[in-house]
């Protein structure tokens, strides 16, 4: 079986190969590589190679897995084919390329090899693997069933990873006990040759199944355990899972600077490590964190990066998830049709992959939608549906808040005593279940619902056990949230001291909690700003990979087209050689025939030898580029590093100093206003009027920086657009400057199809504008015009104004940044480049249409969405 082949089996989950002293070995196996004179073991260590680049560099490994194959092939080396093709599709795996991993896996396990019992269980487990990615979990099962059955004649110890991937299947789809079952025997089996890699993944379950079960002192013990070994064998997948499961556990505890913190962590090393799916995971956890935050643009941003990646690679699971949770943040936000819409398309996932626990969550956020349109019939129904589900599946927690959820429907209905039952019978189960963060918050909520009905000394016997528990999980969220529900019992009790004592408390550690959360704020926006960068920087990087790549397969074909030379020019040798021996025969004695012979026989040997020392150089060469390659990955990566860090201290500083500027300016300006009330001196007003037009223009610039800043770092929702409100409010806040100047503002809004954008960015590009042509307005009969139609998928808008125009010697650098064309610009140069910037942010165009003296025309085309 060789190194090699267990090494891989044990480490079947993607990610799960230590980078520990990664280019150390495999530097030494290239140095023994080149000291062979084996083709056999050439093919070995060129998949070992392969395979100690895995999870340090994928395209690398590809590679010589791919040379693997060349080689094997060649010599007809049967085992080395069939690893190859794995290797080959564990690479494909790693890159979400999973068309390539099946064909790959197919193709290994047709090729018949003495030794390939264990790589052909492997195969059928990592075609399971890619089946559980795609939410296909009927074929994903057929696949493990079919790697069993491979291994029950005595070769059970391959068979750790089929269980282990058996147990994540039945976790997905909530069958606990299953997964129970296969986890304890993947353990059982793993006894006595537990690799590292079987350790981290057998850690990773047991943490998941502990936390389904509620067990969370069991869950963090092993997810403990998982961190410790992960950190010790530097295993980059498990490092970031490590990340994730403890921003989990911080989130829950209601520590959200703690939660950030270990998000971004993770973040940071996915830069090193990039496997799709994991990386949808992180900006999904940072979702989740920001949403708890009620920090929803945000969350909303970090969703749709993570659905960017699980829609183009068809993760369902995980696409139905994030619909999940689009649909809560817009019900938070009160956009119910839209929030309906997204969990519709989140059920219709769920149902199509049978996954009951998601189709549970679905119905109980419909019935919270429901509610809040206040369709209370329709709102119990879906809650009766998921209790249903809930309560087949054995989700007690999940049973427990459907309840709850039924209670708030009662309690607006004013049936008190109905939703009092239902909360109480909520906590019955809570308190069974022992979960404690849930009883923090329940224990305050029928706290609140007993005020309402009078009982004021039920209601403070449920506040001394909600703050005892949010004393003990030390969460200061709960524990803010019950101080406020004390300072409203007090007041209904008259007891006004106290009820003070409990709002200056409860106003004290919310301004901690909201200082602490804006301690990491400028670091996350820098993380979120530079998101975009870090995807075109490694778009470039796997572009000039794919060049070096090509280059070396060029390499490689010329090698084989000299072998074929190689190969001719023997065969024609051979044949002058016979065709001179047999001449010899009739027209030669055979002493000269000879000497001509072994003179003809030693050009063909000094020839040959010639061409194989050009080959061999050319073999050396291949490797030196491949070696000059990672190097040179390596100080691209420290460049980009450092260019990154350059980048967050410029912007940092960019952002902080507009708005430290800003906060003395506003004092300046409200000082003016106060000394033109009190000041009666007519040359002292004047004079503050001017200074109060510089200090307001001055203002305006500072805001232009920011709106620079913003284009970057802010964080954006996407939404349905509505232009005509949009144009109409920014007309009316510039209404002052359109009457004082005496300029007619038209809205020719034309569009009748539904436009969805980020609607900050778009306000920038149209205030930017219309301010603009209020500056450079003419003076007979100014006019102002927005227009916006509909063309094709696009929305065109229009701003024309019949103001002084732009030279034409100007036209090509109007968007440039601080630039001004005319003696006429008052402004500070940076309107048009924002609105530039903008457009692109959109993946729009900008264009316009100007003559000097006549106005300006320009044309903003923008993507109308879905």
């Amino acid at each position: 079986m060789g190194r090699g082949v267990w090494f891989l089996i044990s480490m079947l989950t993607v990610g799960a190969i230590s980078v520990h002293g990664q280019m150390r070995t495999a530097d030494s196996l290239k140095n023994l590589m080149d000291r062979t004179t084996d083709p056999m073991r050439k093919v070995d260590l060129l998949l070992e190679v392969a395979l100690d680049n895995y999870d340090y560099d994928d395209s690398v490994a590809l590679l010589y897995s791919r040379q693997a194959l060349l080689e094997a092939t060649r010599i007809h080396y049967p085992n080395g084919i069939k690893q190859a093709h794995t290797l080959i599709g564990l690479g494909s795996y790693g890159r979400g390329d999973y068309r390539e991993v099946l064909k790959s896996c197919r193709l290994s396990n047709l090729t018949s090899a003495p030794d390939g019992k264990g790589i052909a269980i492997y195969n059928l487990t990592l075609m399971g693997n890619v089946y559980r990615d795609l939410a296909l979990y009927d074929s994903s099962l057929y696949y493990y069933n079919l790697a069993l059955s491979a291994g029950k004649d005595g070769a059970s110890y391959y068979l750790v990873p089929v269980y282990r991937n058996l147990a994540r299947v039945n976790l997905i789809l909530w069958k606990n006990k299953e997964a129970s079952d296969y986890l304890a025997t993947a353990e059982r089996l793993a006894v006595g040759r537990a690799s590292g890699g079987n350790l981290l993944n057998i850690y990773n379950l047991y943490g998941l199944l502990y936390e389904n079960l509620l067990q969370y002192e069991k869950a963090e013990d092993y997810f403990s355990r998982l961190c410790k070994l992960s950190a010790k064998s530097e295993t980059r997948f498990y490092v970031i899972r490590c990340y994730l499961n403890q921003a989990d556990l911080a989130l829950r505890k209601g520590d959200f600077s703690e939660s950030l913190k270990r998000c971004f962590d993770a973040l940071h090393a996915a830069e090193v490590y990039q496997y799709p799916p994991q990386l949808a995971d992180i900006y999904t956890k940072i979702g989740e964190v920001y949403e708890e935050l009620s920090q929803f643009e945000l969350s909303s941003n970090y969703f749709f990066m993570a659905l960017k990646i699980t829609e183009r690679l068809g993760l369902r699971y995980q696409t139905a998830i994030i619909y999940s949770e689009l649909a809560w943040i817009n019900k938070d936000q009160m956009n119910l049709d839209l929030a309906l819409d997204y969990i519709d398309r989140s059920q219709a996932i769920r149902t199509d992959i049978k996954e009951d626990f998601g189709i549970s969550n679905c119905e109980n956020v419909r019935g919270l939608i429901y509610f809040l349109q206040k369709k209370y019939d329709k709102s119990i129904q879906e809650f009766d549906k998921a209790l249903e589900i809930r309560k087949r599946i054995g989700h007690e927690r999940g049973v427990a808040a459907t309840i709850f959820n039924s209670s708030l429907v009662y309690s607006e209905l004013n049936q008190l005593d109905k939703a009092l039952a239902y909360q109480k019978e909520a906590i019955a189960i809570e308190e069974r279940l022992h979960d404690k963060e849930y009883l923090v918050s329940s224990y305050n909520d029928i706290s609140g619902l007993l005020i309402k009905l009078g009982r004021l000394a039920e209601a403070e016997q449920f506040l001394k056990q909600a703050i005892h528990l949010a004393d003990d999980l030390k969460s200061r969220t709960s524990r803010r949230n019950v101080y406020k529900t004390y300072a409203t019992l007090y007041e209904i009790k008259r007891d006004f001291a106290m009820a003070n004592e409990f709002r200056k408390k409860y106003q004290a550690l919310n301004d901690t909690i909201f200082s602490s959360e804006n301690a990491v704020k400028l670091a996350e926006m820098q993380a979120l700003y530079q998101v975009e960068k870090k995807e075109q920087e490694v778009q470039l990087l796997q572009q000039q990979k794919q060049i070096q790549e090509d280059e070396i397969k060029i390499q490689n074909v010329r090698l084989q087209h000299q072998s074929t030379i190689i190969i001719g020019v023997i065969v024609c040798l051979v044949l002058a050689i016979l065709t001179v021996f047999i001449g010899t025969l009739y027209y030669q004695d055979k002493n000269k025939a000879h000497r001509q012979l072994t003179k003809l026989t030693k050009e063909i040997v000094e020839q040959k030898e010639e061409i194989q020392a050009q080959s061999e150089e050319l073999i050396e060469a291949n490797q030196t580029i491949s070696q000059i390659n990672q190097e040179l990955e390596r100080k691209i990566e420290t460049r980009t590093s450092e260019l990154k860090q350059a980048y967050k201290e410029l912007d940092t500083f960019f952002y902080r100093s507009s708005h430290d500027f800003r906060r003395p300016l506003t004092t300046f300006l409200g000082l003016a206003e106060v000394a033109k009330i009190t000041v009666k001196d007519t040359n002292a007003l004047e004079l503050f009027d001017k200074v109060q037009e510089t200090a307001h223009n001055l203002d305006k610039m500072l805001v232009k920086l920011q709106s620079i800043s913003d284009l970057g770092t802010q964080q954006l929702v996407y939404k349905e657009v509505f232009v005509k409100e949009l144009v109409g409010e920014i007309a009316g806040n510039y209404e002052s400057e359109l009457v004082k100047r005496q300029i007619s503002f038209h809205d020719e809004i034309n569009s009748n199809g539904s436009f969805f954008s980020y609607p900050a960015m778009v306000r920038i590009i149209l205030e930017n504008l219309i301010e603009n042509a209020i500056h450079f307005a003419g003076m007979e009969k100014p006019y102002i015009k927005v227009g916006a139609y509909d063309q094709g998928a696009d929305l065109i808008i229009e701003v024309t104004d019949n103001g002084h125009g732009i030279h034409a010697e100007y036209h090509d650098r109007v968007f440039d940044m601080y630039f001004r064309g005319s003696e006429h610009s008052k402004g500070n140069g940076l309107g048009l480049y924002i609105v530039k910037k903008a457009v692109e942010k959109l993946s729009g165009k900008i264009s316009f249409q100007s003559s000097y003296g006549l106005g300006s025309t320009f044309i903003i085309t923008l993507p109308r969405g879905n």
